[in-house]
């Protein structure tokens, strides 16, 4: 499995937005968040990338600056 960061699509308020996804693949993940996604009344129009896991590193999700 690998693991997908989002944090650019649009929420319910005018705030940032945060979404880890954990897929087999790219196609995987972004079914997975579109679907979540529509469950919670919201459309995808982010973007997702894969999280590098060979490296010790920090992705700030929401640093609550809005």
């Amino acid at each position: 499995m690998k693991i997908w960061c989002s944090k650019d699509f649009t929420g319910h308020q005018p705030v940032g937005t945060a979404a880890i996804v954990v897929a087999p693949d790219y196609n995987q993940a972004i079914a997975l968040i579109i679907a979540e996604l529509k469950t919670a009344g919201l459309k995808w129009d982010g973007t997702l990338k894969e999280v590098q896991l060979e490296n010790p590193h920090v992705i700030i999700l929401n640093d609550g600056d809005y």
